[in-house]
């Protein structure tokens, strides 16, 4: 958990500090949204920490997600600099690597954004 919570304090930060594609800037607003809601719901519902209910199962899937798409961003930006904290090294663009990658990355954005869109439906917002 703490390396997760690290992981996504470097990327945060990376993105910021870099000059993002369209793709990374998504990834980015959807992590950085993600985490507010996903821990908003969290403090709302400590139940969930051991219950199974509808909404404790989507709030632990749309987690998942979350961390799915971070995983996707540190895939789709590793390299040197990226793992020292720098800026994101997507693959050079035109090549077969950048649409791969990007259209994983794009692939991970739409599944967090339907499982919250699945946990507003159970949570009624």
């Amino acid at each position: 958990m703490r390396r997760r919570n690290f992981v996504l304090v470097a990327l945060v930060f990376s993105l910021v500090l870099a000059g993002c594609s369209p793709v990374e800037r998504q990834a980015y607003n959807t992590i950085v949204a993600a985490k507010g809601f996903l821990d908003s719901l969290k403090s709302q519902h400590p139940e969930c920490a051991s219950a199974a209910s509808a909404l404790c199962v989507d709030l632990k899937r749309a987690t998942s997600a979350k961390d799915s798409l971070i995983d996707a961003v540190e895939v789709y930006c590793s390299g040197p600099q990226f793992e020292n904290g720098g800026p994101c090294n997507a693959p050079a663009k035109g090549t077969p690597a950048a649409q791969q990658a990007a259209d994983k990355l794009k692939a991970a954005i739409a599944n967090y954004e339907q499982t919250e869109k699945d946990l507003k439906g159970v949570v009624g917002k």
